[in-house]
């Protein structure tokens, strides 16, 4: 081979061994960013990035149901319900945070609007009557008692104050608000959103009243 031949091959053959070398690097990669982003993981050596199933921290949940409340007559019983037919409307906002891949906290705010009959020997006496709602600020916790990779069976307890609207039916500004509700959860491939269904029930206290809520949630985490 001649001097002006050699000088010509060393160069090419530098180049496909450069771009042999850079294609088999590039094999072990599989994602754009050499560094991992928020919710990926590089595993090992092979630079394979992880990307989490399920989302985990602060998070906001939305709920809208029917309320259904006992018709419990009586001294002590505020009787929001009396005919036992007509079920209210919740409507309920969560912010909390994961602890524990099964133990979450919360804050939470639930309204619950009832609709009532319009007595005019009330009116006439000089008593308000009709619709009656109450607000309630609360803490709540939560332990998933089921786990798999995106469903979770859940029991929550919580406990708030509410305050009622217009006072004047309830006979009182406010009840000492408790509640125990079971629920299922499902995380969407959408990684960051979750949906369910939960089953409430709840104690009013100082004056009385027992409500059966059931529910559909929409939970979004950060």
């Amino acid at each position: 081979m001649s001097q002006r031949s050699a000088s010509l091959v060393c160069p090419i053959v530098a180049a496909v061994v450069s771009l042999w070398a850079a294609s088999v690097h590039a094999q072990g990669i599989a994602s754009n960013a050499d560094a991992p982003r928020e919710g990926e993981e590089v595993k090992g050596d092979t630079k394979v990035v992880e990307i989490d199933e399920v989302e985990r921290g602060v998070f906001v949940s939305v709920d809208y149901g029917p309320a259904y409340y006992l018709p419990v007559p009586g001294a002590g019983f505020l009787d929001i319900n009396p005919t036992g037919t007509v079920p209210a409307t919740r409507l309920g906002v969560r912010l909390g945070y994961d602890i524990l891949n099964n133990v979450a906290v919360d804050a939470f705010v639930l309204g619950a609007f009832q609709s009532g009959s319009i007595d005019l020997d009330v009116v006439r006496a000089g008593k308000t009557t009709g619709d009656i709602a109450h607000i309630v600020p609360g803490v709540g916790a939560r332990f998933a008692f089921v786990t798999t990779e995106r469903v979770f069976a859940f029991a929550r307890v919580g406990v708030g104050y509410a305050l009622w609207f217009p006072k004047e039916i309830a006979g009182t500004v406010g009840s000492i608000h408790t509640d125990a509700s079971i629920g299922v959860e499902y995380h969407t491939k959408l990684r960051h959103v979750a949906v369910g269904v939960e089953a409430d029930f709840q104690a009013l206290l100082l004056p009385m009243t027992f409500g059966v809520h059931v529910y559909p949630t929409v939970k979004y985490t950060f």
